[in-house]
């Protein structure tokens, strides 16, 4: 599975760097937040793994529950745009990030967010929100003092168990 992985993220690597430069948030954090969900994936749907993904080095993108290369719920994810959105929200990244998750006019607003999310041809949408998700809980942690910009160990376990589970604290535990 490691192997489809690297080669399906190496595929991704413009998109990567892309979203990275937008949001501040490293590609290498970006990448570790993905690597999880994907080889959970890949051991939880191993007949789809061996016949689609394997042979092409292509990272699944998730259509039920979670969604996306990352795993992301369409819960959080309307959380992460109603963080990007809120100046007093303790997550709140700044002005600059609420941009990029803006949706053109008259659309409906979970209708496109599934489409963002799920979309096997363009994962633009899938790391950007992975990016700002953990853009959101370091600033969550820097407002209570604590630095974890450097921590993918908490942040990756983070963005596994979620908002609610994000508690800045001198000594986080992981996994």
């Amino acid at each position: 599975e490691w192997e489809v992985v690297r080669e399906g993220l190496k595929k991704d690597a413009n998109i990567i760097n892309k979203v990275s430069l937008q949001t501040g948030v490293s590609a290498r954090m970006i990448a570790s937040s993905v690597v999880p969900e994907q080889i959970r994936f890949f051991t939880s749907n191993r007949e789809s793994f061996k016949r689609y993904f394997e042979p092409m080095k292509l990272l699944g993108s998730m259509s039920q529950f979670s969604l996306g290369v990352s795993g992301i719920k369409q819960e959080t994810a309307n959380d992460i745009e109603k963080y990007a959105n809120d100046p007093s929200s303790l997550f709140y990244p700044g002005e600059e990030i609420s941009s990029l998750l803006t949706y053109p006019e008259g659309v409906n607003h979970d209708r496109e967010l599934y489409k963002r999310l799920t979309d096997e041809h363009d994962h633009y949408y899938s790391y950007l929100y992975t990016a700002v998700y953990l853009k959101e809980i370091e600033t969550q942690w820097k407002n209570a003092g604590f630095e974890v910009s450097n921590r993918p160990d908490v942040l990756v376990t983070l963005f596994n168990l979620g908002f609610k589970a994000s508690s800045p604290k001198p000594n986080p535990q992981v996994a």
